[in-house]
């Protein structure tokens, strides 16, 4: 799971693992109007698309911006737990 801090809602976690591949190609198909895209964002991060809405335009793009990151790279934070772990060991 994936962590972001909004200035509107604190802490925002993103969890991949309530996405289904469907919902991740559903993002990319460009005739889905933003709200159905907002629902599935929202699925991830436990929001409604209202509430996406509603959010500050520099807190949604930040959560956006670093949404796709962690769908690009999805073992970016299990990686850095690993090397974490064997650091302190």
């Amino acid at each position: 799971m994936f962590s972001i801090d909004l200035k509107s809602k604190g802490t925002v976690e993103i969890d991949l693992y309530s996405l289904s591949v469907t919902d991740i190609r559903s993002l990319l198909d460009t005739k889905k109007k933003q709200h159905e895209g907002d629902e599935v964002l929202g699925k991830a991060v436990g929001m409604t698309a209202e509430q996406l809405a509603e959010l500050p335009y520099p807190d949604y793009r930040k959560l956006t911006k670093y949404f796709w990151q962690c769908v690009n790279d999805p073992f970016k934070d299990e990686e850095n737990e690993k090397n974490s772990l064997s650091e302190s060991s």
